[in-house]
């Protein structure tokens, strides 16, 4: 018997879930009801969380500060996105490819409603249900007006609007502004951690430990045989799998917010998080808030690559905004650390040549350029050091002919 099949076949036999103090499906056939509209029936399985309800270390909260969702992603900026009338949305489905024959069997959501976050989760117990499915979920988005996925772009809002389309539904999401998480956690986490999956995150940013989580790869396979044997119980797992990554991706939200607004608020040390953070304003063309973030990067505690990356961002500010001061003395520190190529040569090789007229020390970085990029062309493609090469030729030359005249 393979691993897979061994994996599989001890996932249908679980019964015991370890001690957590979240609401547990494990123990039990899973307690729903049948939601029944102008569609047809559907199977609906409701989990309530309050105020307060601690996911790993992480309590949960309807108020997520406002003052930096610009840095997630534009579309925090639209009037009608806000945390306390969020969609959080993921599916569990019939394959990974997408297309037409692709069926989300899992349709998760999460919600405020008063002081409760619910996530409700509507069951396909045969394909027929979809059109009752979809329009149970389309329900639930009315008190809705904006989305949060985890690369929900790429995969759950596209499976999503080709069902809707198939069934001939109203797509009840297509103006909602959306927020797809993945994609500012790489940004601002991207020195953290190599592993971006929500599972990895959650165990790293919430401290939250899934315990006996079925593999995606495995869903399908197990859904399939549900359909063949109709015994709920093979369904916990991934009911279980599914709502975990509701909630923790809700709280992975509020929590990055929270580190986010305490890196700004010069509250959180982090020289990862306040490098990450300072490369988002210089993006958003806030040079200003960008310098101040770098300032604060301690060269003594940060990793080479961070200082690497601290002292190349401050250099391109600097020459943006003029400061020709700090850059000179930056590019400089560049030429003292000998770990930025020809770089810092050719910039100061620009400054001496065409501010300040000094045509025999534009040369001396010229010619220095050039024994570095010899050193260093096993490193680089033949093309790009030829392309460098090229670049240096015709500016030795063009500073001869000047030193000439």
């Amino acid at each position: 018997m393979d691993l897979e099949k061994r994996l599989y076949e001890a996932l249908k036999l679980h019964k015991v879930s370890p001690p957590s103090p979240r609401p547990d499906l494990f123990r039990l056939p899973p307690v729903g009801k049948i939601i029944e509209n102008d569609y047809g029936r559907v199977w609906m399985v409701e989990t309530i969380y309050d105020i307060g309800y601690l996911h790993g270390h992480v309590e949960l909260s309807d108020f997520i500060q406002s003052n930096s969702l610009e840095l997630f992603d534009t579309v925090c900026n639209h009037e009608n996105f806000t945390f306390k009338k969020i969609a959080v949305f993921d599916t569990e489905t019939t394959g990974l490819a997408g297309g037409t024959g692709t069926y989300p069997f899992i349709a998760g959501i999460g919600f405020w409603s008063n002081d409760s976050f619910i996530v409700r989760q509507y069951i396909l117990r045969d394909f027929s249900e979809e059109p009752a499915q979809l329009k149970a979920f389309a329900d639930d988005l009315t008190n809705c007006t904006c989305l949060l996925t985890y690369n929900g772009k790429s995969f759950d809002i596209p499976l999503m609007l080709t069902r809707y389309r198939i069934n001939r539904l109203e797509i009840p999401f297509s103006d909602y502004p959306h927020l797809d998480l993945v994609h500012p956690c790489r940004r601002i986490y991207k020195r953290h951690f190599e592993s971006f999956a929500l599972s990895h995150l959650e165990i790293e940013i919430l401290g939250y430990q899934r315990m006996d989580d079925v593999p995606s790869h495995l869903i399908p396979r197990i859904y399939f045989d549900y359909l063949q044997n109709r015994d709920d119980r093979l369904l916990l797992p991934i009911l279980n799998h599914n709502r975990d990554d509701i909630v923790s991706l809700y709280l992975l939200a509020q929590e990055t917010q929270r580190r986010v607004s305490l890196a700004i608020a010069d509250g959180h040390n982090d020289d990862n998080l306040l490098l990450s953070l300072a490369e988002l304003f210089y993006k958003n063309k806030n040079l200003e808030k960008s310098n101040q973030l770098l300032e604060r990067v301690k060269p003594q505690f940060c990793s080479k690559e961070t200082l690497n990356d601290t002292l190349m961002l401050q250099a391109i500010i600097a020459k943006k905004t003029r400061n020709w001061d700090s850059a000179i003395s930056l590019w400089q520190n560049m030429l003292r650390a000998g770990r930025f190529g020809i770089y810092p040569h050719i910039e100061l090789a620009k400054h001496y040549e065409h501010r300040l007229r000094d045509f025999n020390l534009a040369l001396k970085m010229t010619q220095d350029a050039f024994k570095v990029i010899e050193i260093e062309r096993e490193l680089e493609s033949s093309n790009t050091a030829e392309s460098h090469l090229n670049a240096l030729r015709r500016r030795r030359n063009r500073l001869l002919r000047k030193l000439s005249k």
